[in-house]
């Protein structure tokens, strides 16, 4: 039977995303860049962000040089994530935090805000026991002509692959101990990810990858400093360049028409 959003051990997914571990900061940033690439792109006046982690997106947004968005809302049911966007929310009067399960709370946010021009899901689908429950509720949220931007680990990274090569997985889809540890219920392709997207009402518009890393985290923070940035800025243009094995994926899409 699947858990209900509320069942998750939010206390021990906190713990673990507040630790400096292994090569995470690193894939972090390259997830958000992707983020604010698409916000760039699209130019929305009312953002939602699901899930803002140590750093909500709306201060690097500004940083890049886009002008001030009308209204931000935050949707974060850690503790310790809530209040560091309530410190940047301090500061940015656009900026509101909702706490709670963004499927638990997206009637709320309608209900005081109105539906997004756009809305990131960034790092977590995969990390949610319903997945078809947080894309309806994506859903719901949505302007008519609104984009989700969404991300998530990719199955057939060149990682995994290497990791199947090496006899330490069977399958690409296997969850792994660090799966696990982080609560992720799924590693998605890039066709199960459409799937469940169309799924939603929801149309996919665009997509690419994020970030070619080769090792494991831990395997990535120990050759880091060997490599160099020229050899990681690299890493990230190749994940661009070859979707199918980077190390993450993402859909940006629009709800369906009628």
């Amino acid at each position: 039977m699947t858990r209900g959003p509320s069942q998750r051990d939010i206390q021990a997914y906190e713990n673990v995303y507040a630790s400096d571990y292994d090569f995470e900061p690193i894939l972090v940033r390259y997830r958000r860049d992707a983020a604010l690439r698409s916000l760039r792109e699209h130019k929305p006046d009312y953002i939602i962000e699901i899930g803002c982690g140590l750093e909500p997106l709306l201060p690097h947004y500004l940083a890049s040089g886009e002008e001030a968005v009308r209204r931000w809302v935050v949707a974060e049911p850690a503790q310790k994530f809530a209040e560091a966007a309530r410190m940047v929310a301090a500061d940015h009067p656009e900026m509101a935090v909702e706490q709670g399960f963004f499927e638990d709370i997206a009637d709320r946010i309608v209900s005081e805000y109105g539906r997004a021009d756009m809305v990131i899901c960034s790092g977590l689908l995969h990390e949610v026991p319903d997945q078809i429950r947080m894309l309806h509720a994506i859903s719901q949220v949505m302007g008519p002509d609104a984009v989700v931007h969404v991300s998530v680990a990719n199955a057939t990274s060149l990682h995994r692959r290497m990791a199947k090569a090496m006899g330490l997985i069977d399958d690409l889809q296997q969850m792994s101990g660090r799966n696990l540890l982080l609560q992720q219920h799924r590693v998605y392709t890039l066709e199960s990810l459409i799937r469940d997207l169309q799924g939603a009402g929801l149309q996919p518009v665009k997509q690419g990858g994020i970030l070619l890393k080769p090792f494991t985290h831990e395997q990535m923070r120990l050759v880091l400093a060997a490599i160099g940035s020229d050899v990681l800025a690299g890493l990230g243009k190749l994940g661009e360049e070859f979707p199918e094995l980077a190390s993450e994926i993402f859909v940006d899409a629009r709800l369906v028409e009628g």
